[in-house]
Formats: C-alpha cells, structure tokens, sequence
C-alpha cells in the first residue's frame, strides 16, 4: 500500500504514517518513485494496532471496529451508496449483532420489491428486525436498484476485516463482475459460482437465465442467507416453489471439502478465494484428493478452486475465475498449470491490474474450455477513473505459446516475432555463469542505518540509487558488522573489483557497474558475471538497452526482478573487438552518470545491430 491507502485503510492521517516510518515502526519500502509499505509489514501492523492502544480516539473508532468500506463494489452513482456508508458510521456506535441490521435491511428490500412477508420470514438471517434497530435504522431509506448487491455491501462493511483474511474473501468490485458477466453465452446454461458470498456475481447475470440453472455455494452462512435474499429480489420469488429452488441451489457448501457429489455445471464462474488458512487435517485431506498440491507444504486456496472447478464442468464446459496474477507464471503454480495443461484448455487471459480496494495484487481474468481451442484471446485492461475499466490491447494467439512454466502472453503477434527474431540470434544466458547475491537485509534499518557517516562505518547503496549504468553517491551510512544483520552475504561479493548492483523493485532490467566494493542493501543486489571472453561492462550494457528491455516486458511480468528471470535473458555473442567498443561506451556513461545521453543511444544502436535488428523497421514499447 501507499502511504495514502495506509491511511485510509488505518483511518489515520498520512501525517502519523509517515511519522511511524520515520520512528521506525512501520517500514517502507520505495517502490519507483513510491514509498510503499508491503503486504507483510501492512498486516503485522494491523495485529499489533487490534492488541494496544495506540489508536483510542473518536476519530479512530473505525479502526477499533476493525469496519472496512470496500469503496468499489457498487456503484458510487448508486442511490444507496451515501445512505449505506451513513449507516456503517451509526453502527461504529452500538453493539447491535450484524445479522440484526442484515435483517432490517433485508426486509426492507423485499418488502419494497413485492415479497410476502411469508416467505420474507423464510428468508432472513434472523428471526425478525430487532426494535432497537428499527428505531436507529428506520430514517436510512434503502431503495432497489436491478443487479446491485447492496445487502452485499453492508455486510461486508460491517464484517471484521481479519475474519475476511481467515477465510480468504475479498470482494470484487461491480465492473469487474459485470467484465466476466458479458463473456458468458445469452443461451440457456447451468451456472455456478463456488464461492459465491452473498451473491454479487450470480445477481449481475443477465435476467434470461432461468432461476432453476443458477447454483452456488459458500462456508458463510450468512453470505448464503444474503445469496438467496438477493435472488429473490432478482426474480421476484413468489411461491414456495421458488424458494425451494433458490435454498435448494445456493447452499452452506465447502466446495473444496464437500463429501456429497455435486452436479456438473456448463460454466463456472467467480472470484474463489485467495490464501485461506487451512488445518493440517484438511490439508492432508486435499493432498489425497488433490494434484495441484503435490509436494507443497500449504496449498493455496485458488489453486484448488481451479482444479476443483475443472473437474466440475460438463464435457463442453468453461471456467471464469478471477485470480491473481501470479497463477501464471510463479514457480510456486507451476503444479495447477500444468493440471490446467493436461485437463483443460485455456482459451483467454485478460490482465486487469490492481482492481481492489486496499488491495495492491495485480489480477487475471482466466478462462478455461474443456472442449479443444487452439487460440487464446488476450486482452490488457486499464482501470480509470470514475469506476471504468477499458481495455487498452486485444490480440489472438495461438495455444502453444503457452506451457507449464509460463501461462503469461505478454506480446502480440507481430511483437512475438520480434522476440523471436531476438532468440534467433547467437547468444549466451547467465545460467551457470555468474554469482548473485543477496543485498544485506539489516532486519532493522533504524539500529543500524545512519543519514550521517560516522566514524568507521561507509555508505550503503539502495534500490533507490540505482540508475541503469550507474548508481548514486549512498545518502544511507553503516558499520560493516555481520554479526548485526539479519542476513548478509559473504564479504568477497561486496568486495569485489567489479560487480553490478541491480535494482530487485522494478519492471525492467536496472543495472549499476561498481569497481570500488561498495556494499548494498537487499533492494539493491549483486550480480558478478563470470563468462569466459566477456566483461561484466558488455553484459551489463547489454541487460540495459531498449531492446533487453522489450524483450523482458514482453516476456516476464513481476514487479521484482527475479535471479531466475536475469539468468535466462539471451545476450548475444559478439567479436571482441565489438565487445572492448561497448564496453568501452559502457563505463564512459557510468562515469559521467547521466540517465540520457547522446553515448546511450550510440550504446542502444550498437547493440540493435549485434542481434540485427533495424530500428527504422520496428520500435520498441519500453
């Protein structure tokens, strides 16, 4: 999170943020020309804030209640949307059970949509409004609005956010649904969601789909409760029939654990959870049921829903799930993509960013045909403002540029040629031939880090310093003291005569030449290359041009530059006269530390032409 969503989702002011990153007790990170604070730090924060007492104010009330708004999942346009964060401010006040205010509203929506008050009765999660809530609530004036999930959205407001973390969920905004949604067949379909919540994506359908073709299941009962209150509201049950359908249909269900046999669905849609905790008993269960978890230790949740899903569909059946982004390409999902590989075929991947409130995970649209396909339809939406979502790029591949070690289709076709005209060169990877370490992990910057130098202790070079060729003078000092580090690696790779820092937050290789043994910080790490006939100025010329650049965006997508990823890039074989010019130009620009310069487009074109490719014949979207 930035400071800013910090704030927010703390509902604290950015000043106190910033004065805790200044004494210590929350640490950031710069992440480009952000300061960021990381999904480990975010949450270690948020358990110390639930057990102290360093937020008791009025104004951080909210904070106390650990209430969350998730700002996006109606529309701000709605007529209710203002009236429901008044009511979520009221309830931070009292004591009043949840399901007590679910009840009210709900009856209130029913009641104003033509639902008997006999089968509303069948319907609540509680018995009856309760008075009190009556009194309080009865002058917010809910109104119904076709497809909108506004019991959804109080309920999820008024959950606590770490029973939201324990299980997993976390909501998925109304245009990313309504994304999905238009993908799906007009034809009549049986369809379910899995972990449907309290129904948002089963609501959006389209009002074709008959009531009795619509399933879904969830652990939350009372996200179930809401499920079937939504639906009747949708189709305007009216006969004990239709309640037995709706209640029939959408049920208490753990997908992934469930002992009775399920039906098979046309199409599978939703957003499964994402990192829930699991016993060690239910997880010995999964390893017997399971393939995507062979030899891992935890499972994660999506990766189950994927398989689980899989197996559920009939013979011509589809799968939309909304997942994370790094389903395609970590290491750690290699094993459900190859599951995906070998039962499925995938047939579209929309890259949709960050879409969630207080959330910063980049997410995919992955769609899944069990009947063979040999294209995929990939699409890169950009999120805008005032609640819209567009799609920026679409093209059409073919299946096979995708395996089990990578589901991710980062080029279109005529930027795939240019790949492989770049692969088609003769040239060498790293793999084998270099040393990488780890930049010092200090385990508490505060202790150990100075803005002054001191006597006997140097500079230390971050991720922030780095500029491609060189890096600037360390405004961080320290001692250099092993023994007090978290993690540090052997002294030599600091001290060699020539390494290359590279930059471990970035979008694009980021290299820096060092000759005078400087030491790092875990942002900021080493490489040292070790290729017969090649210098370390080539390579890192190399790694640094447009064209690697390119070449790395359209092939890898991960805000870290990962070893892995370094070691696989093709540098191209060169005479040595070539490589003594460029590593000649490369140190030149290192010296005069310029981040443009008239040598780096010499440098850039030399390099153009070593993997003979003619700029005025193509560009390069760096």
């Amino acid at each position: 999170m930035t400071i800013t969503e910090l704030s927010e989702y703390l509902s604290i002011s950015e000043a106190t943020v910033r004065n805790w990153i200044k004494l210590g007790k929350v640490v950031a990170t710069k992440c480009g020309k952000k300061t960021v604070i990381l999904k480990g730090e975010v949450q270690k924060l948020s358990e110390s804030l639930n057990s102290s007492k360093m937020l008791t104010s009025r104004r951080n009330k909210s904070r106390l209640g650990s209430n969350y708004i998730p700002r996006s999942y109606i529309s701000k346009k709605s007529p209710n949307y203002k009236t429901i964060l008044s009511m979520i401010e009221a309830f931070q006040d009292e004591t009043f059970e949840i399901t007590k205010v679910i009840s009210f509203c709900a009856d209130l929506l029913m009641a104003s949509s033509g639902i008997s008050k006999e089968i509303r009765q069948c319907l609540l999660p509680y018995d009856l409004p309760d008075i009190e809530v009556n009194e309080l609530f009865s002058s917010y004036k809910l109104v119904y609005v076709p497809f909108e999930d506004t019991l959804g959205l109080i309920y999820i407001s008024l959950r606590r956010l770490q029973d939201k973390k324990a299980t997993g969920s976390y909501y998925t905004p109304f245009y990313a649904v309504d994304l999905m949604i238009k993908d799906l067949p007009d034809t009549m379909q049986s369809i379910c969601d899995p972990a449907c919540g309290t129904g948002n994506f089963l609501l959006r359908l389209a009002d074709q789909y008959p009531l009795e073709m619509v399933h879904g299941y969830d652990i939350d009962e009372i996200a179930v409760k809401i499920a079937r209150i939504n639906l009747a509201i949708k189709y305007r049950i009216s006969t004990k029939e239709q309640l037995y359908t709706i209640e029939h249909n959408i049920r208490c269900i753990d997908f992934l654990s469930s002992s009775e046999t399920l039906q098979k669905f046309d199409f599978i849609i939703g957003n499964p959870p994402w990192g829930s905790s699991f016993t060690k008993e239910q997880i010995s269960e999964f390893k017997k049921g399971f393939e995507s978890i062979a030899g891992k230790g935890k499972p994660e949740s999506f990766d189950l829903f994927v398989e689980k899903a899989v197996r559920s569909l009939t013979p011509n059946g589809n799968m939309l799930f909304l997942l994370p982004e790094t389903i395609l390409g970590a290491d750690y999902h290699e094993s459900i993509r190859s599951f995906i590989a070998d039962n499925s075929f995938v047939s579209g991947i929309s890259y949709l960013g960050d879409i969630f409130d207080k959330v910063q995970c980049p997410c995919i649209i992955l769609r899944l045909n069990i009947k063979q396909t040999d294209k995929i339809t990939v699409q890169h939406y950009k999120k805008e403002k005032k609640e819209l979502i567009t799609c920026e790029k679409k093209y059409v591949v073919n299946s096979n540029r995708i395996n089990e070690k990578s589901f991710h289709i980062l080029a279109d076709n005529e930027e795939y040629k240019l790949i492989e005209k770049i692969l088609s060169v003769p040239h060498f990877t790293l793999e084998g031939q270099a040393d990488f370490a780890l930049g010092i992990v200090t385990g508490s910057n505060k202790s150990v880090l100075s803005q002054n130098p001191l006597d006997g202790w140097e500079g230390i070079v971050k991720g922030s310093d780095i500029h491609k060729y060189f890096y600037d003078e360390p405004k961080s000092y320290t001692k250099f003291v092993p023994q007090n580090f978290q993690q540090v690696a052997p002294e030599h790779m600091y001290r060699s005569k020539e390494k290359l820092f590279y930059k471990f937050i970035a979008n694009e290789p980021v290299f820096a030449y060092d000759s005078k043994g400087t030491i790092s910080l875990n942002s900021a790490n080493i490489l040292i290359p070790r290729v017969p006939g090649y210098s370390a100025l080539y390579i890192m010329a190399v790694l640094n041009s447009d064209l690697m650049s390119f070449y790395y965006r359209h092939t890898f997508k991960n805000m870290k530059v990962l070893r892995s990823a370094i070691e696989s890039l093709p540098i191209a074989k060169c005479d040595n006269d070539t490589m003594n010019t460029i590593s000649t130009l490369a140190l030149d620009i290192a010296d005069e530390k310029k981040t443009s310069s008239e040598k780096i487009s010499r440098l850039n074109a030399l390099i153009d032409n070593l993997y003979s490719l003619d700029k005025n014949k193509f560009t390069f979207t760096v």
